[in-house]
């Protein structure tokens, strides 16, 4: 992004660069590829608490043979009395 603008909170930037050599920092990608994430939400508008999100993260992974990018999601649903998600506690 040009200097006068601010690039957008949603790694767009990220995904644009398309850098593949951003080293993980305690194993976290603080940038490039590896950082860019989808993220999706709903929320009760009447009392406005968190109700189900997804996070995407299409290039989590490179195969080292095909070289093609591997992606991993993760989920959560709260609603009432339920309460699940993809990652064990």
């Amino acid at each position: 992004a040009p200097a006068n603008l601010a690039a957008p909170a949603d790694s767009t930037n990220e995904y644009i660069g398309g850098r593949e050599d951003v080293a993980p920092v305690d194993g976290i990608a603080p940038a490039g590829l590896c950082s860019a994430l989808v993220l999706i939400g709903a929320y009760d508008r009447r009392t406005g608490c968190p109700v189900l999100g997804v996070i995407n993260e299409p290039f989590f992974r490179r195969d080292p043979l095909t070289h093609r990018w591997q992606g991993r999601y993760h989920w959560g649903v709260a609603y009432g009395d339920t309460r699940l998600c993809s990652l064990s506690p």
